[in-house]
């Protein structure tokens, strides 16, 4: 009874005993072939030794070609200039360095395989040193590259921030690399996007206390939450907005639609009938013989159907505070819908099968409990919105 289980797990095993890395050595893959070879050759032989013993010689030629591939690879990056501000990575040194991780992860697999200590000795079997080596010009570079923002910090935001985020890199290569710590704190509150959101303007929409209401709700949702990203900050439209730095951009809000409460009454009639026959009535079918005259019942069923709908609409947009451009625009929308559904008949009741008819719901909403339903969100939604648009500001 458990003969094909039995038999799958044996095919399993040869398959995998096979796996000497040979294909992804064929394909160029040799890290891969050196993963796949030296774990070949922690296993027993299995019922085929084929794959065994070629996993050892895969091995070796695998290696041999990583190796020289990562070590001209190297080369060549190190031979590249570092990029200027602006200008998209890599970053050599950080490029050679996961290089070096990769040869030290290639030399790890390879040293599992006990019987190639002998040609293994000739390549290093740790590369920490020259790691720690590539960690200080890495965060050379990125330090330079602060230095080089850094002198503009207070005039432009964009050039503050790629000084704040070339210090941080600097810092991730090297701790306490130089005074990259102390000038990322001074580059920081410069790097920062400033944004006011304005009040929110009038409109002919809502009444004047309703867009007050409207306007509480939304500054006390973003209260809650006023860093949507390290390098962001939210301001109310206060005096103090700003902390004493640059205002960058103004946000400014305005309902822009508000549809109270549409009706819309719909009806549909359709003929239904009884699941079985009913006597309907009686026919001779000779002097002598009455028979009862069977058929299913039939009638009108009429469905009413009543929806009432609201719809709340607020545009925002972002303007720079230096140029006036407007930098993005969106709007917001919140809708309600309640639906009530109603039913009459006509004809023989036998034809509904049991069935009730559907009663109306009698108490339809206000239009005030539609509108504070659909504000009460909207309020939420312009939050989420805000932080969700300025959660992309890169630090």
């Amino acid at each position: 009874m458990h003969r094909p289980s039995l038999l799958i797990v044996i095919l399993a095993g040869l398959v995998t005993a096979c796996s000497s890395g040979q294909t992804a050595l064929r394909h160029g893959q040799f890290d891969l072939a050196v993963q796949r070879a030296s774990f070949r050759l922690n296993q027993n032989p299995g019922l085929s030794k084929r794959g065994h013993r070629l996993a050892g010689l895969v091995l070796k030629e695998a290696f041999e070609r990583a190796y020289q591939q990562h070590q001209s690879t190297i080369q060549r990056l190190s031979a590249t200039d570092k990029p200027r501000p602006g200008e998209p990575g890599p970053f050599r040194w950080e490029a050679v360095h996961a290089e070096y991780e990769q040869l030290q992860t290639l030399t790890n697999n390879a040293a599992r395989c006990q019987s190639c200590a002998d040609w293994l000795s000739a390549y290093p079997a740790s590369y920490a040193d020259r790691q720690n080596e590539i960690r200080q010009l890495a965060a050379a570079d990125r330090y330079e590259l602060a230095e080089e923002a850094f002198a503009y910090r207070e005039e432009n935001r964009l050039a503050a921030r790629d000084a704040y985020a070339n210090y941080k890199k600097a810092l991730d290569w090297v701790p306490d690399y130089r005074q990259a710590r102390g000038k990322a704190a001074d580059a920081f509150p410069f790097a920062i996007l400033r944004v006011v959101v304005e009040p929110l303007s009038p409109t002919n929409e809502i009444s004047p206390s309703d867009n007050a209401e409207l306007e509480k709700l939304i500054f006390n949702e973003l209260r809650q939450n006023d860093i949507p990203a390290p390098l962001v900050r939210l301001y109310p439209p206060t005096e103090t907005a700003g902390d004493g730095y640059l205002i960058h951009e103004v946000v400014q809000m305005q309902v822009t639609d508000y549809d109270s409460y549409d009706e819309n009454r719909s009806s549909s009639t359709t003929t239904v009938y009884s699941n079985k026959e009913y006597k309907v009535g009686e026919k001779k079918i000779n002097d002598s013989t009455t028979v009862d005259v069977m058929e299913k019942v039939s009638g009108k069923l009429t469905t009413y159907r009543l929806e009432i709908s609201a719809e709340l609409a607020l545009r925002l947009r972002a303007l720079d505070t230096q140029t006036g451009r407007e930098r993005w625009h969106d709007t917001i929308w919140e809708t309600r819908s309640w639906v009530t559904e109603w039913q009459s008949f006509s004809g023989d009741n036998r034809a509904l099968n049991g069935s009730s008819l559907l009663s109306a719901n009698p108490f339809p909403p206000s239009r005030w409990e539609l509108y504070r339903s659909m504000r009460d969100e909207l309020a939420g939604d312009v939050a989420r919105r805000l932080r969700s648009r300025y959660a992309r500001e890169e630090p």
